[in-house]
């Protein structure tokens, strides 16, 4: 399984890797994409695998205008740089208005340029709908539907294991432990950092714990403010092994948040690949 931390700044690549020596996978949308190619180039040396997201959240929650025609434009001349890249799924509502995107946008590729993945959104028969996919794609992408649960997954290993599937925004932990997609992304580890939230992994308990960096417990978080952690001197010694951060780097450093909660996901990925 492949889990991709979500970016909104190519330059997160580069100080991820001079921190830690670690090839993340990482996911960046075209919303935030304009004008960083140029990074993402240089960087090359410095991730594993890079996806590129169409940007149709930010269209469907109307943080940004993407046509079709655009999105084509910037495959056709970067799609090379991406591994995979996903269809523009901006109609949340209306599947088959996304399936069109994604006929559109396989007519008009240049040749050498890979197909984009396409993504399902159907919340009344999700099953369906994947099933419309399944004879022409082997990679799948699951987006906003809520409804592709227990049941989907069990129903599609069933009939179709050799199916990959990609879970957009969901790193539900029962959903990676159970079912088990090829890959996921979340950008929500990230934007913990923006409530002053960062995640641990202890590695003798084999277990996560959300910590709160702020100047006081919040009231009814069930988070552990780092002060009061019982393991406070180990992480203390993680992060300055791991970065080179102190406490208050976390507070006052730019990105250093994002960069431990990154390394975070890279270790619930590596635990839940090392289960039978």
């Amino acid at each position: 399984m492949k889990i991709f931390p979500a970016i909104p700044d190519a330059n997160l690549i580069r100080i991820f890797f001079e921190k830690t020596g670690v090839k993340l996978n990482f996911l960046i949308s075209y919303h935030y994409l304009r004008g960083q190619a140029c990074n993402l180039s240089r960087y090359r040396n410095m991730y594993g695998l890079l996806y590129l997201d169409s940007g149709a959240f930010s269209v469907a929650t109307g943080k940004s205008h993407i046509t079709v025609d655009e999105y084509l434009r910037y495959l056709n001349l970067n799609g090379k740089a991406f591994d995979e890249t996903f269809n523009l799924d901006d109609e949340f509502n209306d599947p088959e208005h996304n399936w069109q995107n994604q006929v559109y946008l396989e007519r008009h590729l240049s040749r050498d340029i890979k197909r984009p993945i396409p993504v399902l959104h159907d919340s009344r028969e999700p099953f369906g709908e994947f099933e419309t996919y399944y004879a022409d794609y082997d990679y799948i992408a699951v987006g906003s539907n809520k409804k592709a649960g227990d049941g989907f997954f069990k129903k599609m290993k069933a009939k179709y294991p050799d199916v990959k599937i990609h879970m957009f925004g969901n790193l539900d932990r029962k959903m990676l432990l159970e079912h088990r997609p090829y890959s996921a992304d979340s950008a929500s580890f990230a934007h913990a950092t923006t409530f002053g939230e960062m995640y641990y992994w202890h590695p003798t308990e084999k277990k996560e714990y959300r910590l709160y960096l702020g100047g006081r417990e919040k009231k009814g978080d069930n988070g552990i403010h780092f002060n009061e952690f019982e393991h406070r001197q180990e992480v203390e010694k993680f992060l300055h092994a791991t970065f080179g951060y102190k406490y208050q780097d976390l507070l006052v450093t730019p990105g250093a948040g994002w960069i431990v909660n990154f390394y975070f996901m890279k270790q619930l990925e590596d635990h839940i690949n090392s289960l039978p």
